[in-house]
């Protein structure tokens, strides 16, 4: 009777440590760098925390990349439909995750050139994207980032620099969704593009004011 007291004891502590046990950190992909000549100018990576997908950019120094909303930013601050700025940043999920609502991004800093009516907002170091995601079909998800990066006297397109990432079961990721470690108050929502039709349909609207 004694031995299954302490045995039952050993049970309901094994069981409480376990509960207490940390979630392993969700695991980054493989980098895939982008090249100026010889020079690695930006790094991305992938991970998959819960069913937030975040993508991260290093950069070397003295070069940096540009805001996913960098076009409406500097649309609302030169007045122009069409302004004059750099390529912004774009992200497309395929495969195993789809992407749902808004993408999020570290808050940019403001690269403008006030004095030459040049608007543009970009990242420099490291900056992440966040998005919140569904499972689909597919044991990978592929991070496909389009843009360009620059520093003061050079360009680099960024095109179609595909990451993948491999993806837990869908039973895993619903169980995971509950343990994201993500902190979404420490990234500022991008302004959704705008299609083609949203803006002809802003064109028309102000033309008959």
């Amino acid at each position: 009777m004694k031995a299954a007291v302490v045995a039952l004891a050993v049970l309901v502590l094994m069981v409480a440590c376990n509960s207490h046990t940390p979630r392993p950190t969700a695991q980054w992909s493989e980098s895939v760098d982008v090249r100026h000549r010889e020079r690695v100018v930006v790094s991305y990576r992938a991970r998959l925390d819960g069913d937030m997908l975040v993508v991260e950019a290093t950069h070397a120094p003295e070069w940096h990349t540009y805001a996913l909303d960098n076009v409406q930013r500097a649309q609302r601050k030169s007045g122009r439909s069409k302004p004059d700025t750099e390529l912004p940043t774009r992200i497309e999920v395929t495969g195993g995750l789809k992407v749902v609502g808004n993408w999020f991004q570290s808050e940019p800093t403001d690269l403008s050139q006030a004095d030459i009516y040049w608007y543009t907002w970009g990242f420099e170091g490291v900056s992440q994207f966040a998005a919140k995601t569904e499972r689909a079909e597919g044991s990978q998800a592929t991070v496909v980032i389009n843009g360009q990066a620059c520093d003061a006297t050079a360009c680099s397109m960024v095109e179609d620099v595909a990451v993948s990432l491999p993806l837990p079961s869908e039973e895993q990721f619903t169980a995971d969704v509950a343990n994201t470690t993500v902190d979404l108050s420490q990234f500022v929502e991008a302004t959704p593009h705008q299609t083609e039709a949203d803006a002809s349909a802003s064109s028309d609207a102000q033309a008959a004011e």
